[in-house]
């Protein structure tokens, strides 16, 4: 076989692919295993979001068939060969959304179909559904957690982290097959599909859309227009600092420390800038702050609206009452009760009437009692997913 070269990766089996040229031969003996009926493969990918201001995709793993592939990005600019041939092949990820979020950012492309081990172990009931967790489970293996944080931008990369990123991959096939049969015991397959469907579909849709105030980080809907003139000085302030150092916005401050000083300036008090900053950064802090205190209130951003607007009290005890059957149901399961609808879905059902699309057709189905009850009470017409 042409993976069964010079080029294997220590004693774990696996080819390094830096060019081109390799890259086209993993592709033809793909394509000829799809030729004898051979339709799965299954990837995974390393970044540097830890050591870097611009996260880069920096590895892609692949096991086909019985072989291995550490495939690098950074050296091969073209990877569509690889996309196309995958395009015709069932993907199996494990934990795939930021997986697809990388792919979808860099090459923009989602595969055409896309399965999860995640998920088919969450839908079988396992409340340890990391990889490690299950590899240790069905096969008695315990992974390597050492280079979970290392940063996958450095060339060469050293037998450890190869190692790692090949053990992250290795039994993704024989686990999906195992997960499928208890899948079928359960009749649970197609609940499986739709929520691989419904993940893509999601991936999609949310890297389509650019924010247009990217510095509206979690915890800003907290703060009125001082606080907010607070927090995107101070954001726009600490994305140029980390862009010119090349480090994760986060090592200069967290969106956390964000909100907490913009909080602060918000009542009229200042906090000091964290221990260990470097004298600039200090310096830079306060001017910031004073340029907020002293920009006039005609120029400080406006508060977000709810849309959503507020529940009534009818919607509000449904809702309740909604989240009790779930809870119910999904004890009987033995499931998750998250699995089968999120709390901001099902109060999305009890106030807008379109928002029954937001299930998917398995969970509209275990809930189609109590949630048809719910809209019935409050007028809406109800319709099958």
């Amino acid at each position: 076989m042409i993976w069964a070269d010079e080029n294997l990766v220590g004693d774990h089996g696996a080819r390094y692919v830096d060019s081109y040229q390799a890259l086209q031969e993993i592709v033809a003996d793909m394509r000829a295993e799809i030729a004898t009926g051979h339709r799965r493969c299954c990837l995974d990918t390393e970044a540097d979001s830890l050591h870097h201001y611009s996260e880069k995709l920096c590895l892609i793993q692949l096991a086909y068939s019985d072989r291995f592939a550490l495939i690098d990005p950074l050296a091969i600019p073209d990877m569509s060969p690889l996309l196309a041939v995958l395009d015709e092949l069932e993907v199996w990820f494990h934990g795939a959304d930021y997986d697809l979020t990388l792919f979808r950012k860099t090459y923009n492309w989602v595969p055409a179909c896309i399965r999860d081990t995640q998920i088919a172990a969450r839908l079988t009931g396992s409340r340890q559904f990391g990889l490690a967790a299950l590899v240790e489970q069905h096969f008695g293996k315990t992974l390597s957690k050492a280079s979970q944080k290392a940063d996958w931008s450095r060339r060469p990369l050293p037998p450890v982290m190869l190692s790692y990123a090949v053990d992250d991959v290795r039994y993704l096939l024989p686990l999906a097959d195992k997960l499928i049969g208890q899948l079928e015991i359960l009749n649970r397959l197609p609940w499986f599909q739709q929520s691989c469907d419904a993940l893509r579909k999601s991936v999609t849709e949310r890297t389509a859309v650019i924010r247009e105030e990217p510095w509206r980080v979690q915890g800003s809907g907290r703060l009125h227009p001082r606080g907010l003139a607070a927090l995107k000085a101070l954001w726009e302030w600490r994305d140029t600092v980390a862009m010119g150092r090349d480090i994760p916005c986060f090592r200069v401050m967290s969106n956390k420390q964000l909100v907490e000083v913009a909080l602060a300036l918000e009542a009229g008090r200042e906090l000091p800038p964290p221990n260990g900053w470097r004298p600039r950064w200090k310096q830079e802090y306060r001017q910031v702050v004073e340029g907020v205190l002293a920009s006039p209130e005609s120029s400080w951003p406006k508060r977000q609206r709810n849309h959503g607007g507020r529940l009534t009290e009818k919607a509000r005890l449904l809702l309740d009452k909604l989240c009790g059957e779930r809870e119910k149901s999904a004890a009987e399961l033995e499931l998750e009760p998250s699995l089968l609808g999120s709390k901001s879905v099902l109060e999305q059902i009890v106030s807008q009437p379109e928002a029954i699309s937001e299930l998917m057709a398995w969970q509209y189905d275990v809930l189609r009692g109590p949630i048809d009850a719910a809209r019935d009470e409050l007028g809406f017409n109800n319709s099958i997913i």
